[in-house]
């Protein structure tokens, strides 16, 4: 008895302090034969919802690496996988097949054959049983709605905005305040949406627990 107590107190307090974040890239659409992130974004799921923006995926990256171990959810990893994965191989970074393979700078990919982005983990250090990693997660397969239609069903006061898609940005265009409202409604709206699903789902596991003790 004291044993599984012990368990699921170490179960719960790693619920507790693995930091999770919503995230979003805007990328260049007005060119055939090139595209970036002009734009990404963070909102912490939690009571703080921590915004932070910037204009270049390095930048982003550079953050996850600083995160100590976070989650982050992309609403459609398949989109915005792509990006990190690229940017991991100009990078030296190098994909191995499991986590028995995994090193500095190495990671994995959980993708299906029909290329269903499932899950993406970064090691950036490798020390013994000890990893500095970042894991990426699609919350369309939490939440299989767009953005406005979550916002809508939960009742949120932050709502889809619009931006124009085609206006042309250089590499390392300054967001407008237009630009920035948006990408934070996006990153909010999904950070409250999940929450409200995590903080459920943590009260079911909690009663349960509650009744086989």
């Amino acid at each position: 008895m004291k044993l599984r107590l012990r368990k699921n107190l170490k179960n719960r307090r790693f619920i507790f302090y693995v930091k999770k974040y919503t995230a979003d890239f805007e990328t260049a659409t007005w060119k055939k034969d090139e595209t970036w992130v002009w734009a990404w974004a963070i909102s912490q799921i939690s009571e703080n919802e921590n915004f932070q923006y910037g204009t270049n995926i390095d930048e982003f990256m550079e953050f996850c690496r600083k995160s100590n171990n976070s989650y982050f959810y992309f609403h459609n990893l398949k989109f915005d996988g792509e990006f990190i994965i690229y940017w991991l191989l100009e990078n030296g970074f190098k994909w191995v097949k499991s986590k028995k393979e995994v090193d500095n700078n190495t990671f994995t990919t959980i993708i299906s054959d029909l290329g269903q982005f499932y899950n993406i983990e970064v090691y950036f250090k490798k020390q013994g049983k000890h990893v500095k990693k970042v894991s990426f997660f699609d919350s369309l397969k939490i939440i299989p709605f767009s953005v406005s239609e979550v916002a809508k069903s939960f009742k949120l006061q932050e709502q889809k905005l619009e931006i124009d898609y085609l206006k042309e940005r250089e590499k390392g265009h300054k967001l407008t305040e237009q630009e920035i409202a948006y990408i934070k409604n996006d990153v909010v709206i999904m950070s409250k949406a999940l929450k409200q699903i995590f903080d459920a789902d943590l009260k079911k596991m909690t009663s349960a627990r509650k009744r086989n003790f």
